[in-house]
């Protein structure tokens, strides 16, 4: 085969096929006709010496060697989308404005440091960050209101509908307040009559308990649980006699160094989290975009080596 044979409508074509399920959708979805279609794949496959697509009356799926083109075309795909993209923002002369949601949370840890380098290194995009709760997150995604959003997602959260890069994670930890008598329990069961205190949803409190019992576990669900997703009324709010706290293990690290807590050694599993960048699948990142997520990358990097050295 002779270099550069390769044209990016075909590979355009393939990434379609693969994408619909079926050459007529494929058709449709790039606006040509089907036999258009056929004839660039069947060009495709005499080009490459090799069967790309098996053909059967539910539609195509692709060979061995069509997979392995499909992860390549999909890169270029992609990156021909985000130059086009680029491109036109140059011509329009419009500022770009990116709308960025971030949850409570996650604000408290490298959003600042983030935001700063990418001021530096963009300082005429127009940056809108909001601060909100986890279903203002799913709302503002699906809506569009966000571009991209920020935020600890747990194994139990169905994020199927969007890409979650992830930036660090962190173990979920039960703590009470300094000198409780709670303190000697060890056994979640008898923590169960207790206060509770969630930082997250109440829609998600279920699936959390289920994880921090175990597998098979039966313990029935604390009588008590109190939500709370403000960071400032929560660390209040855990500090009152009685109350068995959820907390991410690097917020806590803070409040054991205060004097004001201490975590719980209990045979409870603890549950982790993820904090990642969540986007909509269909999004092509553009250059700032881009850039936003490497000023994150690297502020989580840098948080991650520091909360190592001081462990």
């Amino acid at each position: 085969m002779e270099r550069g044979t390769l044209k990016t409508a075909q590979l355009q074509m393939l990434v379609a096929i693969a994408e619909q399920g079926t050459l007529m959708a494929a058709a449709d979805a790039l606006n040509v006709s089907q036999p258009a279609v056929t004839k660039s794949i069947k060009e495709l496959e005499a080009r490459l010496g090799v069967q790309l697509l098996e053909r059967s009356g539910a539609g195509v799926r692709l060979t061995r060697y069509g997979e392995a083109l499909l992860r390549r075309a999909r890169t270029v795909v992609t990156e021909i989308a985000r130059a086009e993209r680029e491109l036109e923002e140059m011509k329009s002369g419009v500022e770009r404005t990116l709308s960025i949601g971030v949850s409570l949370l996650a604000s408290s840890m490298t959003m600042d440091d983030a935001l700063r380098a990418f001021r530096r290194r963009l300082p005429d995009v127009r940056l809108n960050v909001y601060e909100c709760l986890p279903a203002q997150i799913i709302d503002g995604l699906r809506d569009g209101s966000f571009d991209l959003c920020v935020a600890f997602v747990a194994d139990s959260d169905v994020t199927a509908e969007y890409r979650v890069v992830p930036l660090a994670e962190s173990a979920q930890v039960l703590a009470v307040p300094s000198g409780d008598p709670l303190a000697r329990e060890t056994k979640l069961a008898r923590l169960t009559k207790a206060r509770w205190l969630y930082n997250y949803t109440r829609d998600s409190l279920p699936a959390f308990w289920r994880e921090l019992c175990g597998d098979g576990a039966t313990l029935a669900m604390p009588l008590q649980v109190n939500v709370c997703t403000s960071q400032r009324l929560y660390t209040q709010l855990a500090d009152e006699p009685g109350t068995v706290s959820v907390w991410p293990a690097f917020l806590l690290q803070e409040q054991i160094k205060l004097g004001r807590m201490q975590r719980l050694a209990t045979d409870a599993r603890t549950p982790r989290l993820t904090l990642g960048l969540m986007y909509r699948r269909e999004l092509v990142l553009g250059a700032s975009l881009e850039y936003f997520v490497e000023c994150l990358r690297n502020a989580s990097a840098t948080s991650e080596n520091a909360n190592a050295d001081n462990r």
